[in-house]
């Protein structure tokens, strides 16, 4: 289960005519497996890509198996630990969602987004391209398709190669592989300088 939600009311402009809007991602899967994650999720308007800031979101993962029993441990805890448990983890998201429509953490995120506007590609980009792909974990053909959309997109910063990524999510038939690629389009953004650097200067 993916619930993308995004507030037309909170919005603003990463460069003059360059609209982004507030939003979250939280996913969930429906069979107990993995874990249910809640993040903030800022979505391009002039083409709909939306990245997904993994530093800023909660995960809980679902209660399997205590380690070393073969018991549940749905049977192991008494109910009133696990309706705590729950009431904690309810709370917690409540927050985490109420935060994505705090217009300061959005602007936080937009000024992100505006310093990795200012970071250029300073080598290759085709070599930059291929340090991203190791990065992130990107296949040939995607690797093909983000080097495309980067080109056609003229921004040869973070930022660009951010919404390359993001972008090249849209083309991607899988959408738990499209929703990875909006969280690495995030991680993209979220790179400390030195990391960058690495990416920046590739030759």
């Amino acid at each position: 289960l993916y619930l993308k939600c995004t507030f037309p009311t909170i919005e603003g402009e990463v460069k003059k005519g360059d609209v982004v809007r507030a939003g979250f991602i939280l996913s969930n899967s429906e069979v107990g497996h993995g874990s249910v994650n809640v993040q903030p999720l800022v979505l391009r308007l002039v083409c709909t890509n939306g990245a997904v800031f993994n530093d800023m979101g909660m995960k809980k993962y679902h209660v399997g198996r205590i380690a070393g029993e073969g018991r549940d441990a749905q049977q192991f805890f008494k109910d009133d630990t696990l309706k705590a448990d729950d009431q904690a983890f309810l709370l917690k998201l409540r927050d985490t969602i109420k935060a994505t429509t705090d217009e300061v953490v959005f602007n936080s995120l937009v000024e992100k987004m505006r310093d990795a506007g200012e970071r250029r590609i300073e080598g290759d980009a085709v070599a930059a391209v291929e340090v991203v792909q190791k990065k992130i974990g990107l296949g040939d053909g995607e690797r093909s398709s983000v080097l495309t959309h980067l080109i056609q997109g003229g921004d040869l910063s973070q930022y660009g190669m951010a919404n390359a990524v993001t972008r090249m999510s849209q083309d991607v038939e899988n959408y738990d592989r499209a929703s990875e690629l909006e969280r690495a389009g995030g991680s993209i953004i979220e790179m400390q300088a030195r990391e960058w650097r690495e990416i920046a200067k590739a030759a």
